[in-house]
């Protein structure tokens, strides 16, 4: 008796073992609407960072995802037909179960999603979705008003589930997901390049969601990260918050698992921050928002852009990432930056420019540089030769920026504390024209900020004095105006590399008495090298 009941569970587990779970994704995206709508900048990119993740790690095989952007309704009726006859193939055998995933990033009117001109009411697509016949359909809506498509079922959450990437499926139903609630408009950012329901929820997708911990992103993980991310994000925006919605009427055990970290591509772990963005650089699109700890995201192999914020700091810097690698960032390769955001509604206007995050602070620079100078204009009968400088820069006293994509445009205040000495060369029978000199100088730089490089040109006034060391001439006070061309190379967070070159003109009475004094200018070139410190 006992040995029958053995084998009989041994064949059960063998029957489980070869079930299959076959995953399908629609992924459709559309910048235009109907009527006067102004287009969106990110619904099509949306997609295509959506049908990215699903691939990669939601276990849909590139055959199964039909990417559709910028398509018409007849494209995704078909795209639904030509899932349906997949699903009604796979089902010819009894152990395959299957999963359809839709997802629309795009204009609504509350009624229908738009493509254009053309509209889909959201009655005809769940029931061209129902039609696949699939055993669970998740369908994600990423548009104005897109919470009406909810109203005939009411949005009640429902028990637990389990769908397994790669195991028996042993659920059935659907479930539905919108952007936002029925009289609500769904938000773009400018700083993640996309809508922020979308943003989150595929941050959430690629590891930040996982509050367990086990590597596998689930449905209700997903979407209550999604959730709080939008809602927190918004909160404080003129046009007021954004609420994600959802219905899921799914029966079965345990959880629906969309992403699994198990076996990702490559892993890149982000130190400890307040918030961190990751951009793929080589399609300028942000991929991965972390908010509060170090957390893992999975990425495919490229080069990454990142931005942290830390204690009202930001934080820059890049990252190569290889197949099969686990890559960990410290803070100490990262470059002090700043961000900003423009925000608009779908389709809308920008309806609002701040920081979307913890905002940057001031920083304090000292600078010590070292140089030289040559005359080009000097006083008749003085002798020519070089002029050593010491240099010691304090900024930003005050700045003001205008950040871009790539970079950031700043206006600083600073000043300029320099002592020089000159060693000129007598000519024959003269006498040597030794001087030594102070300056204190205020200045005004325009500043190209492009990651650790900073390109400077500003000009800079102010009075001094010149002790000329022969003759017993005495000590004369000068004026000074210099335009300076700075290169700032950040080094470190906290350190920096200077080289400057400027062309200063100097004002001063020259005479052997006050008699005879005469006011002349003094004009040279120069150019000096050191490091700045930043607090």
């Amino acid at each position: 008796m006992n040995t029958r009941w053995s084998l009989l569970a041994v064949l059960l587990l063998a029957s489980a073992a070869f079930a299959e779970t076959r995953r399908l994704a629609i992924v459709v995206g559309n910048n235009a609407g109907s009527g006067d709508l102004a287009p969106l900048r990110y619904a099509e990119s949306d997609a295509g960072k959506m049908a990215r993740v699903m691939v990669e790690l939601g276990d849909v095989l590139p055959d199964d995802v039909m990417l559709l952007q910028g398509q018409r309704v007849a494209s995704v009726e078909r795209a639904i037909g030509e899932v349906r006859d997949r699903v009604a193939f796979f089902k010819k055998s009894p152990d395959v179960r299957t999963v359809v995933f839709f997802y629309f990033s795009g204009h609504s009117d509350g009624e229908a999603i738009e493509l254009g001109n053309e509209k889909l009411p959201y009655p005809r697509l769940k029931a061209l979705l129902t039609g696949t016949a699939a055993d669970v359909r998740l369908v994600v809506v990423d548009a104005c008003r897109s919470g009406s498509g909810l109203r005939e079922k009411g949005g009640k959450p429902a028990e637990g589930f389990t769908i397994k990437l790669s195991d028996t499926l042993q659920a059935s139903g659907e479930a539905f997901i919108s952007s936002s609630a029925a009289d609500e408009a769904a938000l773009e950012s400018s700083e993640v390049m996309g809508s922020y329901f979308t943003h989150n929820f595929i941050s959430g997708l690629r590891g930040a969601a996982d509050a367990s911990g086990d590597k596998l992103v689930t449905l209700a993980e997903a979407y209550k990260y999604a959730y709080d991310r939008t809602v927190s994000s918004t909160a404080m925006l003129p046009v007021g918050a954004q609420h994600p919605n959802y219905d899921f009427r799914l029966s079965g055990q345990g959880e629906l698992v969309l992403s699994s970290l198990l076996k990702p591509s490559a892993m890149l772990v982000l130190p400890e921050a307040d918030r961190a963005l990751v951009t793929d650089l080589a399609r300028d699109q942000v991929v991965v928002e972390v908010v509060g700890g170090a957390k893992e995201v999975a990425l495919a192999p490229g080069q990454y852009g990142l931005r942290l914020f830390k204690g009202g700091q930001g934080y820059g810097g890049r990252v190569n990432l290889v197949d099969g690698q686990r890559q960990v960032v410290a803070m100490s390769s990262l470059t002090a930056i700043t961000s900003s955001v423009v925000v608009a509604a779908k389709g809308g206007p920008m309806v609002v420019q701040t920081m979307d995050g913890p905002h940057a602070k001031h920083e304090l620079g000292v600078g010590v540089s070292f140089g030289g100078t040559g005359r080009i204009l000097a006083p008749a009968g003085t002798a020519q030769g070089p002029k050593w400088q010491l240099r010691a820069d304090l900024e930003p006293l005050t700045t003001q920026f205008v950040s871009f994509a790539g970079g950031r445009l700043s206006g600083a205040l600073h000043l300029l504390a320099l002592g020089e000495m000159s060693f000129d060369t007598a000519p024959a029978g003269a006498e040597a024209a030794n001087e030594a000199g102070a300056q204190l100088r205020l200045g005004y730089r325009l500043a190209l900020d492009l990651w650790r490089l900073q390109i400077g040109l500003g000009v800079e006034l102010g009075p001094g004095v010149l002790a000329q060391l022969y003759g017993g001439k005495a000590m004369t006070v000068i004026f000074t105006a210099a335009p300076r061309l700075q290169l700032k190379v950040r080094l470190a967070p906290a350190l920096a590399l200077l080289a400057s070159a400027d062309f200063t003109f100097t004002g001063l009475n020259y005479g052997e008495n006050a008699a005879s004094a005469k006011f002349s200018w003094y004009a040279y070139p120069s150019i000096s090298a050191g490091l700045m410190v930043f607090w």
